[in-house]
């Protein structure tokens, strides 16, 4: 079906080409009225405007079909997107000016003379502009892609779309985030899918007063984990310190998939979390039953 509707289009193609090279003569419909000046007019620009429209159409269309062809891809990656963006401004700026044309406005007139009106704009929307700059050069650049799991400042979650204006974010919560381009580019980005190994990260903090020992708690961790053995990598579970505070500690519980699986990763991190609650619990009320011991001259408190 793609296929007829591009060699419909490729006929009217030709056929308004023709039409706008006078090598198809339809005068004959409108020969004898007495508008045959706005008749001509209105065919010649109707024509440029349908003309340019479509040679834009198979472009975009020719674009995307050789690079599928030559590197492979089924679905929408950073180029193919790219590409749709680049259409639909340019679709945007062709139909304004096909619609001046039709009213018999000089384009570069109005810009000029309008000039002054044009430059406030582009101070009102300079946000905008900069964000459909910096969207262009996010889709291009390679460094994010759609389905890539990332970190961007305080957010984290699966890329599901890269428009013009901001990055769609989809977190562990099923929330749908959306991050301005141009905060992007002034954040700390972290992309857990480009790195070599895929390793999953569990970040989390606790107390110092129900930490026994960092290799108690990883025990602990790997063995809830159990029913997913098969599932991880063996000896990939790690349990790391990323940093001590004065009253708790920052750790990472990390693990390597054999295969990458969002739903598996929600699951293990949700058991994960549990058993931390259920330790930090059990570890709360072994210090509500024990009394505190007073001060005695003499003698140290621990």
């Amino acid at each position: 079906m793609k296929y007829v509707i591009l060699l419909l289009k490729l006929i009217i193609f030709v056929a308004l080409l023709l039409i706008r090279l006078n090598e198809w003569d339809i005068t004959w419909l409108y020969a004898h009225s007495k508008y045959k000046s706005y008749f001509d007019y209105y065919k010649d620009t109707i024509a440029n405007i349908a003309l340019f429209l479509m040679f834009l159409d198979f472009v975009q269309f020719i674009a995307v079909w050789l690079y599928r062809r030559r590197h492979k891809v089924r679905g929408d990656d950073n180029f193919v997107i790219g590409v749709g963006q680049i259409y639909s401004l340019l679709l945007v700026v062709g139909i304004v000016v096909g619609i001046l044309s039709l009213f018999q406005i000089d384009a570069r007139q109005l810009f000029t003379s309008l000039s002054i009106v044009f430059a406030g704009l582009a101070l009102l929307t300079k946000d905008y502009i900069s964000n459909m700059i910096n969207g262009m050069i996010i889709t291009f650049s390679g460094q994010l892609s759609i389905g890539d799991n990332v970190r961007i400042g305080q957010h984290r979650g699966k890329i599901t779309d890269i428009t013009l204006q901001n990055i769609h974010l989809l977190n562990d919560d099923d929330d749908m985030i959306y991050i301005p381009n141009n905060l992007l580019l002034i954040s700390e980005v972290v992309n857990y899918t480009k790195r070599e190994i895929k390793r999953t990260s569990i970040e989390f903090d606790i107390d110092l007063r129900h930490l026994k020992t960092v290799e108690d708690l990883e025990r602990s961790l790997i063995e809830v984990l159990s029913p997913f053995q098969d599932l991880i990598q063996p000896e990939s579970y790690y349990l790391r310190v990323a940093e001590v505070r004065k009253d708790s500690v920052a750790l990472k519980f990390q693990y390597i998939l054999k295969e990458p699986n969002k739903d598996l990763e929600r699951l293990i991190r949700r058991k994960t979390i549990r058993r931390l609650v259920e330790i930090i619990s059990e570890r709360e009320k072994i210090a509500d039953r024990i009394p505190d011991l007073p001060d005695l001259p003499g003698h140290a408190v621990i």
